[in-house]
């Protein structure tokens, strides 16, 4: 990178330091969607180094309201970038690896051309005559942006809210350029709420009897309309749960004469930040980009998985569960589509009470799954290794994961593909692609285990298995595997029956609760036994459907009439030291016991 491009002096260590915007410009006519700019600038700033290969770019999308300045500080203003503390060297966009690009977006207001600029051809600003935006072109634009900077690819691009639909964009627009996408909570279209919340905003803004159509000049602006437009946005990004902990009903107590009497806290909060946001953003860029956002529409009348089928990236989607603008769920649909047409992509959703601006934060869980996913595993990272490297134990937990990974693997052949239902940290999927280039999909409720198989490259699916299964299309994988499953799933049996659905081959291992231990203990105390496998008192046990082999082969051996679509294969039994296989009466003799489900 030449040293014009941006100047950054390091200051402290893991700070950015010092940084100054820059401009590209662009003298040729651009085609929009719904126009053409005769020319047009673009502000932007970087960070790190571009490496010789020129791949290690990383493209940060900013937010509706957002801006260029990501990261480092302003000298003139001491304005830090408003991702500073994930953005700088050793933190979780890390500057020591990356080349790290923010541009302000074509049609916004902080240098980049839009309703503000001067029309050459005019000589007066655009305002309402800029053309109308769409993601499409805020992505293209960037393009040229990388272009100019010599980027060869991008290694990532980061995104969230109106960033995450920009991210999304990139990779459907541009596959071959992007390795991998983050995309932060976003959404595939807006809903009917979001646009009704958006068109109050505008009608705010329009109704104001200083926007005067849009001509409005600098002493004379709509500020009245555009602040109440920033206070009804502001409401949906906050939750529920914050806001009342934050203003609850207090009153303010004030000696200004200004301050409306017994007003609310929450009202003097929202009228703050309505003002606050009118000296330095613009109305008429507001209609625009708000506008941009709602047209926004990657289901369309071809629906989403057609136009995703063309992606190449490795794609992680991040939720927040208390966001209401673009809720989980929006979220959820963009990670089960790409995994329905099996490409490489992952969900998470992270538990934050901070509603949609949860992205902006400073949360250590969050900035983690950032590094894991731009970084991959480390010696940290590694809490649970490979089963084939651990060494000998007496953990019958550990030892049961080391059988179920040997016998799995052995019937598993190279190139198939896998479903890991309660998958945990990825162990299982990772040796099967390392051993046998198996295509796999995880399945974890827990974060933390979702956010492990981020680490080794695992795709996952944090949430319920049924909601996974019912997402997934008949056929779609070789194999489903529940491990040490199917005791924690209510109507496990259905549960079996729709993974027969989805794979042509199913795996089932549990602990056998008929094992002749057990009943000595039930026996000989009247209550369930207490070790490394049945670890929970009662009162504190999460559900289970503890069973026993002969159970499961009743099960499995219905009546006619009840007859299941399946037959049974291979089957494995070890005894209770989890390592010598048990072949003589199993239900008394096993503790562990692996089937194969064969779908007729």
């Amino acid at each position: 990178m030449n040293s014009s491009e941006v100047k950054v002096k390091q200051s402290k260590k893991g700070e950015i330091g010092k940084v100054s915007p820059k401009i590209f410009e662009h003298k040729d006519k651009f085609v929009m969607t719904h126009g053409e700019l005769s020319s047009l600038q673009i502000t932007y700033e970087t960070y790190g180094n571009l490496n010789k290969e020129r791949t290690n770019a990383v493209l940060i999308c900013h937010a509706l309201t957002g801006d260029h300045h990501v990261a480092g500080i302003y000298e003139e203003e001491q304005r830090k970038g408003w991702w500073d503390h994930a953005v700088g060297p050793g933190k979780a966009i890390d500057t020591n690896e990356f080349f790290v690009i923010c541009s302000n977006c074509l049609g916004a207001c902080q240098g980049s051309t839009g309703p503000t600029s001067i029309n050459p051809i005019t000589g007066k600003p655009y305002g309402m005559s800029f053309p109308d935006l769409t993601i499409k072109d805020m992505v293209s634009v960037q393009k040229l942006l990388l272009d100019h900077l010599k980027v060869k690819s991008l290694y990532s691009v980061v995104g969230g809210s109106m960033g995450g639909m920009q991210a999304l964009q990139w990779i459907v627009e541009f596959p071959n350029f992007v390795e991998s996408a983050m995309i932060i909570a976003a959404t595939p279209q807006h809903s009917a709420q979001t646009i009704a919340f958006n068109e109050v905003g505008r009608t705010s803004i329009k109704r104001d009897p200083n926007w005067n159509n849009g001509e409005y000049t600098s002493d004379r602006r709509p500020e009245a309309g555009l602040a109440i437009a920033r206070m009804m946005a502001h409401i949906t990004y906050l939750s529920d749960k914050v806001m009342a902990e934050k203003f609850g009903r207090e009153l303010m107590i004030s000696g200004d004469e200004k301050t409306e009497k017994n007003q609310f806290t929450v009202e003097s909060y929202l009228h703050y930040q309505g003002l606050k946001f009118v000296d330095r953003f613009d109305a008429n860029t507001y209609l625009k980009l708000t506008k941009a956002l709602d047209r926004f529409d990657l289901v369309g009348e071809k629906g989403l998985d057609e136009n995703l089928k063309n992606i190449r990236a490795k794609v992680m989607v991040v939720g927040f569960t208390s966001d209401w603008l673009y809720t989980p769920a929006q979220n959820r649909i963009i990670a089960e589509s790409l995994q329905r047409i099996s490409k490489n992509a992952s969900y998470l959703e992270i538990e934050h009470d901070h509603g949609h601006d949860s992205f902006l934060l400073n949360s250590q869980d969050f900035l983690h799954l950032i590094k894991l996913f731009l970084k991959g595993v480390n010696s940290n990272e590694n809490i649970e290794q490979e089963p084939k490297k651990l060494k000998h134990t007496n953990n019958r937990s550990i030892v049961k994961k080391e059988a179920d990974l040997k016998v799995i693997s052995d019937w598993v052949k190279k190139d198939e593909k896998v479903l890991d239902l309660g998958c945990g940290r990825g162990i299982l999927l990772e040796h099967l692609r390392e051993t046998k280039n198996v295509k796999g999909l995880g399945v974890d409720f827990d974060s933390q285990k979702a956010a492990a198989c981020i680490s080794r490259g695992v795709n996952v699916y944090q949430g319920d298995i049924r909601k996974a299964l019912s997402m997934l299309s008949d056929n779609s994988f070789d194999w489903v595997v529940f491990s040490r499953m199917v005791e924690e799933l209510p109507e496990p049996g259905q549960i079996i029956l729709d993974a027969l659905r989805v794979g042509r081959k199913v795996a089932v291992s549990f602990v056998n609760h008929g094992y002749w231990r057990n009943r000595l203990h039930f026996s000989k105390y009247g209550s369930r036994i207490k070790n490394d496998v049945y670890r929970e008192n009662w009162q504190s046990s999460h559900p289970r459907n503890h069973l026993s082999i002969k159970e499961f082969e009743s099960f499995c051996a219905a009546p006619n009439k009840l007859k299941k679509p399946f037959r049974l294969g291979r089957k494995v039994f070890h005894r209770g030291n989890w390592r010598s296989e048990c072949k003589w009466i199993p239900n008394l003799r096993a503790g562990l016991a692996i089937y194969e489900l064969v779908r007729d």
